[in-house]
């Protein structure tokens, strides 16, 4: 027998059933619920919203960093007249102009052996100790009757502290295999020296047959400097100049010419310019309003997303005390409101005078710069405690905790309120159905006491 609750509806003939309740529920649910989740729905939109819109400003944020930054403007180049001598050089080098004039490169140390037949070839007599000196120092490695080529090569570099390379050249013929040995580091210091302890007990001749060939003396680096001749043990100089690391190749006369490094300036401007016009078409999108169509952006009529676009238009062409505006250094506003990049008016400025540039940019020490003044500003909106897009971001993961929390209330209380009303309605339906099982059996006593009296 099915349950009073399963056939409900069954004793009103459906005028008290689920389908009424359903209907009931969805009336409330579109008065109560409907409102909050399209909240929650416009606060999801709002907080994704707002997060690219505080990346985007980061991001410009970044730029303005930079170029309102010390090192920017410490930074240099360096250029050489020949390939064979590179310079690199740190921020803040002495921008000056030198010649380089590479007269002798600094060399290795290379040796070679005699011939062996193959690499298994051994080389002593008897126990012995081959000695390898090399900047002073001596290093000793032990051998015997035994030991091959292969062996010692694989001793070298360990037992000489990597001073000392050991390889086995194939020169090919019927002695193909050569013993080489090469200082690690270049330098008349490093040349190397092979002998042997050469204990004999029966004669007088050699208990190890190992002949050393030099075929490449060490040699130091012989240069000139302006005129002035100097010598280094390496082909990298990076004690000449504080900051500066020369590097030679080749034997060549050479001019340098360190420079401030304008380019990454530039780049830097040209960067800034295409994240502004990425924040600023945002900043427009998210605060149009459609007078025909009514459709708004997501932060039409927000203050704080109003005042963030004013600021990052209004003060990008402010004149400072001198008269100056970024228009004089390659940046102009075109009839869409985004800012264009001409690389080559700020080229001319930073050729005919880069402390102006510096100065308009970063400021003089006692007065900020545009771009101090623009990241400061900036700052303002987008600081992880104080910002104004941080709070904004706090307030919408508040307002999402609390749009939830009501919901879940709201839907605890219609769920109550329908448990009732579905037992209510049993009840009623079974009186109902009571009710109408009476009438039914009265209508048929009076129908047929009726019929009996016709």
């Amino acid at each position: 027998m099915a349950s009073s609750l399963s056939s409900l509806g069954l004793g009103s003939q459906g005028a008290l059933s689920y389908d009424v309740i359903d209907k009931l529920r969805a009336a409330d649910e579109k008065v109560i619920i409907a409102p909050i989740d399209k909240k929650i729905t416009t606060n999801k939109i709002q907080t994704k919203d707002l997060s690219a819109l505080t990346t985007l400003t980061a991001s410009l944020k970044a730029e303005t960093s930079t170029l309102s930054d010390e090192m920017s403007y410490l930074q240099r180049s360096a250029t050489s007249s020949d390939t064979g001598v590179s310079v690199s050089v740190q921020a803040g080098v002495e921008i000056q102009d030198f010649s380089f004039n590479v007269t002798t490169l600094a060399k290795r140390d290379i040796n070679e052996s005699q011939a062996f037949n193959k690499t298994t070839d051994t080389f002593a007599t008897a126990d012995d100790t081959v000695h390898l000196a090399i900047d002073g120092n001596t290093y000793d490695i032990k051998v015997t009757s035994s030991t091959t080529i292969d062996n010692f090569k694989n001793k070298v570099y360990d037992a000489t502290d990597g001073k000392i390379t050991a390889s086995l050249l194939n020169v090919g013929g019927d002695n193909p295999y050569k013993l080489v040995l090469k200082s690690t580091d270049t330098g008349a210091s490093n040349a190397i020296t092979v002998t042997t302890d050469n204990n004999s007990d029966s004669d007088d001749s050699n208990d190890t047959n190992l002949t050393i060939t030099n075929i490449q003396p060490a040699g130091d680096l012989s240069a000139t400097f302006n005129g002035v001749s100097i010598t280094r043990s390496s082909n990298t100089i990076d004690d000449l100049i504080t900051g500066v690391s020369i590097k030679a190749t080749q034997e060549v006369n050479s001019n340098i010419s360190i420079k401030q490094d304008s380019q990454s300036i530039s780049d830097s401007i040209s960067s800034f310019v295409a994240k502004y016009n990425d924040l600023m078409n945002n900043l427009v999108e998210s605060t149009k309003y459609d007078t025909q169509t009514k459709a708004a952006g997501t932060f039409q009529g927000n203050s704080d997303i109003k005042n963030l676009k004013l600021d990052v238009s209004k003060n990008i062409f402010n004149l400072d005390s001198k008269g100056r505006s970024l228009e004089d250094y390659g940046v102009t506003l075109n009839s869409a409101g985004l800012l264009e990049y001409d690389s080559s008016k700020f080229d001319a400025k930073m050729q005919t005078n880069s402390k102006d540039v510096e100065n308009f940019f970063r400021g003089d020490g006692t007065t900020d710069g545009l771009f101090t003044k623009y990241n400061s500003m900036l700052s303002g909106y987008i600081d992880t405690s104080t910002g104004v897009l941080t709070r904004f971001n706090t307030q919408l993961s508040d307002e999402k905790t609390t749009l939830n929390e009501n919901k879940a209330t709201a839907t605890t209380r219609l769920d109550s309120k329908y448990a009732i009303m579905v037992k209510k309605f049993s009840a009623y339906d079974a009186i109902i159905g009571q009710l109408n099982s009476s009438f039914q059996s009265l209508s048929m006593q009076i129908s047929s006491m009726t019929n009996g009296t016709k």
